[in-house]
């Protein structure tokens, strides 16, 4: 009991803090603790009121505008990532839904009612190809509604 307190004395005093400074430098009266009598003192006192305010008036502003920069950030990849997330969701639940319903196969069936000559030409335009993809993206935003 008695050795824990020891080290925590021993760990804690600030032994360092109240042992005098001597520089070995010409400039006196610097942030280097070089502090010496009356003006000494008060320059101290103005140094250590000087960090405080900047602490308060650049770093910590600085903290917050990086920290908020920072969840902005994440929150919107995290958003970004879910939509992206949504819109695979969606495909597979519109593409389930083309499939029971065999929406190729009654354009397919359509496209086979007509004339030769008239599903030639379309085929050729590749008209059916496109209202396939016309159907499928309004099926998919019809799905995304929901999600």
């Amino acid at each position: 009991m008695k050795t824990k307190t020891f080290i925590l004395i021993v760990l804690f005093l600030p032994l360092l803090a109240i042992a005098e400074t001597s520089g070995t430098g010409t400039d006196t009266g610097t942030a280097q603790g070089n502090y010496e009598g009356f003006e000494g003192a008060a320059q101290a006192m103005g140094h250590f009121f000087t960090d405080i305010w900047t602490f308060l008036d650049d770093d910590v502003p600085n903290f917050f505008e990086r920290a908020l920069a920072f969840i902005i950030e994440k929150v919107t990849l995290m958003r970004i990532a879910a939509e992206l997330e949504a819109m695979k969701l969606a495909w597979s639940v519109s593409k389930a839904i083309l499939e029971n319903f065999q929406v190729a196969s009654k354009i397919a069936n359509a496209a086979n009612a007509l004339p030769q000559d008239v599903k030639a030409a379309l085929v050729d335009m590749r008209f059916f190809d496109g209202l396939n993809i016309i159907i499928q993206a309004l099926v998919a935003r019809y799905v995304m509604r929901f999600i």
